[in-house]
């Protein structure tokens, strides 16, 4: 058993304090404590726990779910702060230490953006300046392939992404049409796989796009109108609105949108 992993295990025995489980080659054992246990837990019973380390650094168990990982990038909430770093939450009754040479300039509920990882004495942490652990992209032909991802930093070119949540890639700014918001979900295209495996990437907007033009055909007119508000739009279909007023555009200039008295229509000649 490793920490910071999830680990498939039996039970050994029981004690006052709670269950010992045991892994597969029965060569080690370690603590579920009696809040975690149901009461139709049986010896040989398997159940699935976390791994980590108590506020006393033993080994021990548990059933709650982790945000994440050992070996995972993570955007965690700090919870409390202290003169050597920060104390994030990562799911479980215990905090997790992400340490920090100035602690000050992070405040209680901001998010940040860290790598799990385990400290000289195998005890979980987070650690900030994730970029050194994001992984090259190997894999060939996959030239826009559409990827789950977030910005975590502003270079002079752009918007740094973690992509897939492993791998490095920028979005241009010559190429943004809206502001990015640190740490908030994207959705990207691969637009050049770099010979370092860097990725060069485009934001994907196809899926607000069609949820208008499905809008437009299933109910002939829009809620919205070009004089909605910013926030209305990006709650409706997850784009700006400067990106809603050149999509509206577009499909007016293809005959498949009007406007009437300012009310978004379906083009009355639209057969499509």
């Amino acid at each position: 058993m490793q920490i910071g992993t999830i680990n498939s295990l039996h039970i050994k025995r029981f004690s006052a304090h709670g269950a010992y489980l045991e892994s597969k080659n029965g060569d080690n054992e370690v603590l579920l404590p009696k809040k975690f246990l149901s009461d139709d837990l049986k010896i040989g019973d398997l159940i699935e726990v976390f791994i980590h380390t108590d506020s006393q650094d033993r080994i021990v168990a548990t059933t709650q779910k982790p945000l994440a990982k050992c070996d995972e990038i993570a955007i965690l909430e700090i919870k409390s702060i202290d003169s050597f770093g920060c104390f994030l939450h990562i799911g479980l009754d215990k905090d997790i230490f992400m340490p920090t040479k100035n602690p000050s300039r992070f405040k209680v509920g901001e998010k940040v953006c860290v790598f799990i990882t385990l400290d000289k004495q195998n005890r979980l942490i987070a650690k900030l300046g994730i970029k050194s652990f994001l992984k090259p992209f190997k894999k060939k032909h996959k030239r826009f392939l559409k990827l789950p991802a977030f910005g975590f930093e502003k270079t002079p070119l752009g918007i740094g992404c973690v992509v897939d949540n492993q791998y490095y890639g920028i979005l241009y700014q010559n190429d943004l049409k809206e502001q990015i918001t640190l740490l908030k979900p994207l959705v990207v295209q691969i637009n050049k796989i770099r010979p370092d495996g860097k990725l060069d990437l485009v934001l994907d907007y196809s899926k607000a796009i069609q949820k208008i033009i499905h809008t437009l055909k299933t109910q002939k007119t829009l809620s919205l109108n070009l004089d909605s508000s910013p926030q209305d739009i990006q709650n409706a279909f997850g784009i700006s609105k400067k990106l809603f007023k050149k999509t509206i555009n577009d499909l007016i200039q293809n005959k498949k949108a009007e406007i009437k008295n300012n009310q978004i229509y379906l083009a009355t000649n639209n057969k499509n």
